[in-house]
């Protein structure tokens, strides 16, 4: 069991990308890092990698909804980029939010580096012209996995943070990957379940005392004793460092 770890990386693609996504890591700005625990206010709340086994995948009911209720806007797949109209989106969508990010795309993805160490992507989808939402991700040999997506808040309806996850779900799928990673769920923090939407019964989850992933829905109502242990194994540790200063 991990408190907190992390790596910067030269340059993390193609197999190396697939193997630290395969042992519940995962990219924040130009850092690849891992951790069991999160702090929420005054307490640590446990948290569990997931991703899609894209070969058993088959999309819910709800995930069949918002395909068909975005089927008129365009979208296009690029290598990724960042210009103004792009950081304005974000700073609209910024603004609408309740909880802290990056004040822009740049500072997000790059983390003040002057380069990305990782092969990445980007969604943009417009309603005509006007721009309405935008995702990157990262590419692996076999695998992709979701980092930052945003919309414009007036479209908040058409559940566009869901429809980009489930665009690149589709993009691994035509390339015939084999996972699609979507960073953690949170046990005792509900904003995260939204991953879950796709489909539960292909999503896994990491446990790392085992080193496995497991189907999420035999585990689901496990994840709250396997939290309590991670818990009591690593709040000690994390206090300590905590007050030494170290994250």
């Amino acid at each position: 069991m991990i408190y907190y770890e992390s790596v910067y990386p030269k340059s993390l693609k193609g197999t190396s990308l697939d193997a630290g996504l395969s042992k519940g890591w995962y990219r924040i700005g130009q850092s690849f890092i891992t951790t069991d625990l999160i702090m929420r206010t005054d307490e640590f709340v446990p948290v569990f990698w997931l991703r899609i086994d894209l070969k058993r995948y088959n999309p819910s009911r709800s995930a069949r909804r918002i395909e068909a209720k975005n089927k008129e806007l365009a979208v296009a797949i690029k290598p990724w980029e960042i210009n103004p109209e792009i950081e304005n989106l974000f700073l609209r969508y910024r603004a609408s939010i309740n909880f802290s990010m990056s004040q822009t795309v740049t500072e997000y993805l790059l983390d003040n580096e002057l380069s990305n160490a990782y092969d990445t992507y980007m969604l943009e989808v417009r309603d005509k012209k006007k721009l309405v939402a935008v995702g990157y991700f990262d590419v692996g040999a076999k695998t992709n996995t979701g980092i930052l997506h945003f919309y414009e808040p007036s479209y908040a309806s058409f559940s566009l943070g869901k429809f980009l996850f489930l665009l690149e779900i589709k993009y691994a799928l035509e390339h015939n990957f084999d996972y699609y990673y979507m960073g953690y769920l949170a046990k005792g923090d509900s904003k995260f379940d939204y991953k879950l939407f796709a489909d539960k019964k292909s999503t896994e989850v990491f446990l790392r005392p085992l080193n496995r992933w497991l189907p999420y829905v035999p585990m689901e109502k496990k994840l709250n004793r396997w939290g309590n242990k991670i818990i009591t194994a690593l709040s000690g540790v994390a206090e300590q460092n905590n007050e030494q200063g170290i994250f």
